[in-house]
């Protein structure tokens, strides 16, 4: 437990180690630069003394202030865009763990895992800035959770809460627009690539998995909506608006395989497929 090795520790390298100055930094490029190799300095020194990679401490470290960032008061009950300080601190956060990831001292299957220790917390945003700023893909992400199914349930539900947020405000709309086109993207590319090496078993691609199970849930909730018939301007209308054109882009094939995979206790009938091809 890296945060029972944490508490181990004491002095003087435990201050160092608090990410607030580079989160809170306003000041310019030269000092953030300084304030990033001296907290990257202490992390080494911390490692040493803990004896556990530095880059394993640095990933645990990073994803605590992720968390911190995310679980700021919100604008909404659920929300899963940043306000603009949570945006602002977290470039921040971000920029310094890019410095680490330059210099080989951080971990980005640790980070992976720790994220998800604080998946109640984890907004959207946030896991679309570490994919924009490099620091690890959403696919990346994805796949590290141990529970396919448990993480198809949480992406979908955080982007029928973004479509939603995405038609009720205009302030967040360029960041909500940017995002949903990224998540469409990778289905697209990444949900539905063939193995090309038919000559060894391995083992089946979880990206397809996510992918079909949350184009499934997005079909399942609109094609009832519609069904049970909604009203306008309601949150479940404005998420069926969202997700339509969404689900419209698209391949044919792919909304095919996602209808012949529901559950046959689940309504309405197929008939209503017709709507979106």
């Amino acid at each position: 437990d890296l945060n029972a090795l944490l508490l181990e520790v004491e002095g003087p390298l435990c201050k160092k180690l608090s990410l607030s100055k580079v989160i809170d930094c306003d000041s310019s490029e030269a000092y953030a630069n300084h304030s990033s190799s001296f907290i990257g300095s202490a992390l080494q020194d911390q490692a040493s003394r803990l004896g556990v990679p530095v880059g394993i401490l640095s990933a645990g470290m990073v994803a605590s202030s992720v968390g911190q960032i995310c679980t700021a008061p919100a604008e909404t009950s659920h929300p899963v865009l940043l306000t603009v300080e949570q945006r602002k601190k977290l470039s921040s956060l971000l920029e310094f763990a890019q410095y680490l990831l330059a210099h080989s001292m951080f971990s980005r299957l640790s980070f992976c895992q720790e994220l998800w220790k604080i998946q109640s917390s984890l907004l959207l945003e946030a896991v679309w800035h570490l994919h924009v700023q490099g620091i690890v893909s959403l696919q990346e992400l994805l796949e590290s959770h141990p529970d396919m199914h448990a993480v198809g349930s949480w992406l979908f539900r955080n982007l029928c809460c973004l479509c939603e947020q995405m038609e009720a405000s205009c302030q967040h709309a360029d960041v909500a627009r940017a995002m949903l086109s990224d998540f469409v993207q990778m289905f697209v590319l990444r949900g539905f690539q063939k193995n090309s090496d038919l000559r060894r078993t391995v083992e089946p691609e979880k990206m397809p998995q996510v992918t079909v199970d949350v184009l499934q849930r997005m079909l399942i909730f609109a094609l009832d909506a519609l069904a049970a018939g909604v009203q306008e301007e309601s949150s479940t209308h404005k998420i069926v608006r969202c997700c339509s054109p969404l689900l419209s882009t698209l391949p044919l094939p792919v909304t095919i395989t996602c209808v012949r995979r529901r559950r046959p206790w689940e309504s309405p009938g197929n008939a209503l497929v017709s709507l979106f091809l």
